[in-house]
């Protein structure tokens, strides 16, 4: 028996048993999956003792508490279970996509064919730094739900995006100096090719990491985390 359930009244703890086999038997939830699961729900019954009320108030029978947790909003990842790096090429490739899209359409318009700021090299360094950047600030000023009593960092999070607004600017002002020789701007149609190809990139890495959501998914992430934490401190 875990130290967790020990400290459990003899309902509670029958409680998590049937919760438990219930969850065994009616899901396809792998074992780490359900442990966790369990062990969040005891930490909640231990929490719910202190102040007198019972598992049926917080969570009604275990069946209902087992139909909460197999509720795929419940179980679909959070903003903070991702990796950074497929957050960061989700946002990366969303700008990268828009620009090209922008670039190839206006240069198509334009009789200046050889307008520096839509350089392709520039294009690619500048979607690559403003999405690790954006990516960044979201996962370090979002509040991670699952931990949102380590809250004695506020200061030090306005500094970090006060940091970050600093180097997207010197990185996009630096970009847009780079050389013609270098940083050659492709003919309208170039651009249009590549808007194609980074939405293929785009939709293969979002199947792969498992993001779902709008244009940029990391923004609506953020705002799920924070309705959570905020839901959380209640």
């Amino acid at each position: 028996m875990s130290e967790k359930r020990e400290q459990l009244t003899k309902k509670n703890e029958d409680f998590i048993f049937r919760f438990k086999k219930l969850m065994l038997q009616n899901s396809q939830l792998s074992a780490d999956k359900i442990a966790e699961v369990t062990n969040e729900v005891e930490q909640k019954l231990i929490e719910a003792q202190g102040t007198g009320q019972t598992a049926a108030q917080l969570y009604g029978t275990p069946t209902q508490a087992v139909q909460q947790f197999l509720d795929p909003r419940k179980l679909a990842k959070k903003l903070h279970d991702y990796k950074f790096w497929n957050l960061a090429a989700d946002t990366s490739l969303a700008i990268l996509m828009l620009f090209c899209a922008v670039f190839g359409l206006s240069l198509f318009f334009s009789k200046n064919t050889t307008n520096q700021g839509a350089g392709i090299v520039s294009l690619f360094l500048i979607a690559i730094l403003g999405g690790s950047i954006y990516t960044a600030v979201i996962l370090k000023l979002t509040p991670d739900p699952k931990k949102i009593k380590n809250n004695g960092q506020k200061n030090y999070r306005w500094l970090y995006l006060i940091g970050a607004v600093a180097a997207w600017i010197i990185g996009f002002i630096v970009l847009g100096l780079l050389p013609q020789v270098i940083n050659p701007t492709l003919p309208p149609v170039a651009y249009i090719v590549l808007a194609i190809a980074a939405y293929g990139a785009f939709r293969w890495n979002r199947q792969y990491s498992g993001l779902k959501g709008g244009f940029l998914a990391i923004s609506q992430l953020s705002q799920q985390a924070r309705l959570e934490a905020a839901q959380a401190k209640k």
